[in-house]
């Protein structure tokens, strides 16, 4: 019982996120060769409107920024000295139940002894542990950001959306809080921006990466 009970207490803390990284999954996609040529931006909303009157997004957008900056984009005075918006919209779900069944191997006390001339063997063999299946349920949340660069100029004659290139980014785990998860998501997706990722990647960040450190202290 005292092996049960001490993988029992590694597993929690393992899918309590005890890690020191967090898991994001990526999913990049760019319209082609031309979608990159544009680097002047401004940052609206998701109904590519400038958004001025919300705290909130105004501190994701200052994020935002720094990261494209660092992927060589500038920032407009004004969306209409833009060449792209950048569509910056965010949610975070209600509490999902998450079930994982783990096999625990359990080590029980020395039984007794069988006669192997009948096919049977000694059971427990000393040593050797027989495996239990234990359900464990934790409380995850889903957070989810998505970066769209459609083309400021076509958009401004006549409310036309062409996409240039769109990076979704999402976060699954026990943390109910999107501006502590914030950084890091943007910290996973900094390398695919105006990029295809071909497919869905996970990204590990390190809880101590001096870019969300740097990040979460504008």
């Amino acid at each position: 019982m005292r092996w049960q009970m001490m993988f029992t207490l590694l597993l929690v803390g393992v899918l309590s996120g005890c890690a020191h990284t967090e898991n994001i999954q990526v999913s990049a996609i760019a319209a082609g060769d031309d979608s990159t040529q544009y680097k002047k931006f401004a940052i609206v909303s998701d109904k590519y409107q400038a958004t001025n009157d919300d705290l909130q997004f105004a501190e994701y957008a200052r994020q935002v920024t720094a990261v494209l900056n660092q992927q060589g984009y500038v920032q407009a005075q004004n969306s209409k000295d833009a060449q792209i918006l950048v569509s910056l919209s965010y949610r975070l779900s209600a509490p999902q139940t998450r079930t994982d069944i783990v096999n625990v191997p359990v080590y029980p006390n020395v039984g007794p002894f069988y006669d192997t001339r009948f096919g049977h063997h000694p059971y427990p063999i000393l040593g050797y542990p027989v495996y239990q299946p234990m359900v464990y349920q934790s409380i995850i949340y889903k957070k989810l950001v998505r970066l769209q660069a459609i083309d400021a100029v076509v958009y401004a004659k006549d409310k036309t959306v062409k996409p240039l290139w769109d990076v979704m980014i999402i976060s699954h785990n026990d943390n109910d809080d999107l501006r502590y998860m914030f950084p890091y998501m943007l910290v996973a997706a900094e390398p695919y921006i105006g990029r295809n990722s071909a497919h869905s990647i996970e990204v590990s960040v390190p809880e101590k990466d001096p870019a969300v450190m740097q990040l979460r202290g504008m």
